[in-house]
This record gives C-alpha cells, sequence and structure tokens, in this order.
C-alpha cells in the first residue's frame, strides 16, 4: 500500500474537523495559516482545500480564502427525502439477493456499534460511528446488485455525513438490529418498513438537534 500523499493527509484532517464540528459553519479558513498548522507546504494544502470545495464542504472567497458551508434544513429534507427513497428501494432487492458473506459483514458491523457504543474512551467516536453506520448501509446497497443505485445511496450518505452531528444516537447499536434480522428472515416488506422507519426516525432527531 502506497503512502498518503501529503495533500490526503490535511485533507483528512480539515474533512474529519469539518465534519466533527470542531470546524465551524460559517468559519473562514486561510490556506497559510492552515500550512502552517499542520506543517504541510501551501501547494498541498491549496489543493486539499480545492477538492473540499467539489465535496461542499468550503467555498472560495477571492482573496480571502475559503469559508465552511453551512447546513440548512432543506439540505436535511431534500437529502432524506433521497434516501428514504432509494434505500428501501434498495433493500427491498438486497432481500432476494443478499449473501450469507454479506449478512456475516453487516453482523461484524453491528458487533462493532455496540462495541463503540459501550466504550467511553474512543476519542473520535463520533467519527467512528459514522464510518460504521455509512459501511452498513452501503453494504446493503450493494447488496440491492444495482451499482447505480449503490453509488447514488454512497454520494447520499457523503452529503448526510456532516448532518449526524446533530443526531444523539449516531453511537446506538439498535438503529441497524431490526433492519437485520429483516434481512437475516428474508422478509421484503419488513425490511423496507424498518429501514423506512430508520430513516425517518434519523430525520426527525437531527431536525430536532439542528
Amino acid at each position: 500500500m502506497s503512502n498518503p500523499t501529503k495533500k490526503s493527509i490535511v485533507y483528512k484532517i480539515i474533512k474529519n474537523s469539518i465534519i466533527s464540528g470542531e470546524i465551524k459553519p460559517g468559519e473562514i479558513l486561510n490556506e497559510g495559516d492552515l500550512a502552517n498548522k499542520y506543517h504541510i507546504g501551501k501547494t498541498p494544502t491549496r489543493e486539499a482545500l480545492i477538492v473540499l470545495t467539489h465535496d461542499k464542504l468550503l467555498e472560495a472567497l477571492p482573496r480571502t480564502g475559503y469559508i465552511v458551508t453551512k447546513i440548512m434544513t432543506r439540505d436535511i429534507l431534500e437529502v432524506f427525502h433521497l434516501r428514504i427513497l432509494l434505500e428501501v428501494e434498495a433493500i427491498g432487492l438486497a432481500v432476494e439477493k443478499i449473501t450469507d458473506k454479506a449478512i456475516a459483514e453487516l453482523q461484524s458491523n453491528n458487533k462493532k456499534e455496540v462495541e463503540l457504543s459501550t466504550n467511553s474512551s474512543v476519542e473520535d467516536k463520533q467519527f467512528q460511528a459514522y464510518q460504521l453506520n455509512c459501511n452498513f448501509h452501503m453494504i446493503i446497497a450493494r447488496a440491492s446488485g444495482n451499482l447505480r443505485l449503490a453509488g447514488l445511496v454512497e454520494t447520499l450518505m457523503e452529503d448526510v455525513e456532516r448532518m449526524l452531528i446533530f443526531d444523539p444516537y449516531i453511537v446506538d447499536a439498535e438503529q441497524h438490529t431490526d433492519i437485520l434480522k429483516q434481512l437475516i428472515n428474508h422478509d421484503k416488506s419488513k425490511a423496507q418498513d424498518a429501514m423506512r422507519e430508520h430513516i425517518e426516525n434519523t430525520k426527525s432527531r437531527i431536525l430536532a438537534g439542528f
């Protein structure tokens, strides 16, 4: 495995800081200040900032720097509307096609969620919880057998990343228990209902904490 580039290192640091809320929406970021802070040259820092604008986490400000974009209520409603449409369809397809290997991956993921929820000493708990949550949903999306559908779900999971900081239950492993149960039972109707309820509940918690 190749070593990460300087650009990828500073990109990950800044992105994780934005997602965790350490860097606040509306905050101005300066290329030179960041380069000094992370002891990385201006060129890889600039390249990382440009990628973050493509991710819509930053917006370029001429002669000033970059501003961290703000999340709007409309963003939350639009993203979750699409998640319900796509992920309910995805799990309906996955119920009929999911392999024993994918089920085992979901069970392993859920076990890790349980371990994370009971470990109070983890420093980046929120970020790890997001990663496990994203992986859980992507295993199901890919199990649908529709690669374009899975690609759309992946894009939405990236969009929802910053929003999940407002979900106090992101570390709660129970969120996925019923979904996993219905997949194991190959019950399409109940699996779709469980997915819809899960996404609706997550949306409601985020809006309440937003």
